[in-house]
Parts: C-alpha cells; structure tokens; sequence
C-alpha cells in the first residue's frame, strides 16, 4: 500500500497584499509555511513520497530550495513528482492524482497554508485510513452560529433578521484529508460531469457517499490566509 502527500501549494495567496507575494514563502520565525508542512510529512513514518502541486515556473524554482533545505536537515528525502496546479482545487487535486503512480492507493491532500500539522498526526491518519478509507482533519463548531437573511454588505450596520443554527452537529473542516486514491477519482469524475464546485475532498467523497472518519488534533492548526494572521504563527512556530 503506497501512501503518497499531495501537497497544495499553487495558490495566489492574493489577500496576503504584500510584502511577500508568495504567502507560503513568507517568513516565519526563520522558515515558512511550505518548510514546515513539507517536512512534516517528511518526517511521518508511513508516507513515500510527495507530489508537489505548483503555480508556475518561477515558485517551482522557490519550492525546489527550500526542498533542498529540508533534506539536508533530514537523513530521509522524497523524490517530488511536480505538478502544475488547475484553476480550482478540485482542478490541481485531479492533475496530482492522474501522475500518482499506479502503485499508490492512499493521497493525503494537504494545504501548505496549514503548517501546524505534526508527523505524529500524519500517523494517526494513517492507521484509520488503512482500515476506513477515508479520514479527515477536523474540530467541532465552538462559537455560536447565526444565519443572516437579507444583509447589506454596504451598510452593516443596518439591523437584519438573524436564526440561531444548532452547532452540535457543524464541524470545521481543515487539512490533511486522506483518502483512497480510487475514490478521490471516482467523486472527481462525478463533479465534473455534474459541473459541481468543491472545495475540499470530503466534498468529493460526498457525492460517492463514502464515508469520512475525522481526527481533532490536540494544537491549533490554522491557515495562513492574510497578513494578519502572521502575528499568530509567529506566537505559534518556535524561533528557527
């Protein structure tokens, strides 16, 4: 069984607005969000090897350094099989998975904005991947959710009607999110002959009706979306 990473990393990053325009490359305490969930998976137990979805030839060039500077850290190093990203995730997931070798059965599609996941948890998805299929890093809903009708997002301020929605059975859903490779391309299919947008696997999954098992981590694990989430992962990611 070959458990591979699919690690998302083509994004335009565009509400980052400067300084760094590559917001996976922005630095953090002495290295990135890209270094970081790399090496994570680098250093699991189980994972072979890492397809690199990239945004053009320029950032490939950027990854590939930053490659060479985790594997001198490590006695392990992956051979990366590039891909070039789509125009929506669903997109760069399916260009990753038509280059999986055909040995490979497990993918762990994981957004590189996330860099807080930890080896240890790569494991443990891992272990219930191989026996369920298909798992997912997620947490449950903790804030009071309202659904607003009619709001004005020019005049916020304006009253609106609000409706309390029952959290107890809302989860947020974060990555990696593992699953077979077979069904990945099976739900892939499936939205692109329906000419369905998804946003994440579990999505995909969905329309198959598969089942998803999901694991809380016991740490944060945040993604890096704008230039105010930097003072966050600077209180998170230990000094370099």
């Amino acid at each position: 069984m070959i458990h591979l990473a699919v690690l998302l990393a083509g994004g335009t990053g565009s509400r980052m607005n400067h300084p760094h325009k590559d917001k996976l490359l922005n630095p953090i305490n002495g290295t990135n969000a890209f270094r970081l969930s790399y090496q994570a998976f680098l250093n699991s137990r189980k994972v072979e090897n890492a397809i690199i979805v990239y945004r053009d030839s320029q950032q490939k060039e950027m990854l590939s350094v930053e490659i060479e500077l985790v594997h001198k850290q490590n006695s392990r190093t992956f051979l990366p099989i590039w891909v070039k990203g789509g125009v929506e995730r669903k997109d760069s997931v399916s260009n990753a998975l038509i280059n999986c070798p055909a040995n490979c059965e497990f993918v762990y599609v994981h957004d590189c904005a996330r860099p807080m996941i930890q080896s240890n948890t790569i494991d443990q998805l891992e272990q219930i991947v191989s026996k369920v299929g298909a798992v997912a890093i997620a947490r449950p809903v903790s804030d009071t959710i309202k659904k607003i009708s009619h709001l004005n997002p020019k005049n916020t301020e304006a009253p609106c009607k609000t409706e309390s929605i029952d959290r107890s059975s809302l989860w947020i859903m974060e990555t990696p999110q593992v699953s077979r490779k077979d069904w990945l391309l099976e739900g892939i299919q499936l939205a692109s002959k329906k000419k369905l947008q998804v946003t994440d696997e579990v999505s995909l999954l969905e329309l198959i009706g598969k089942k998803v098992s999901l694991l809380t981590p016991s740490y944060p694990n945040p993604k890096l979306t704008s230039v105010a989430d930097l003072p966050y992962f600077k209180f998170l990611i230990p000094q370099k």
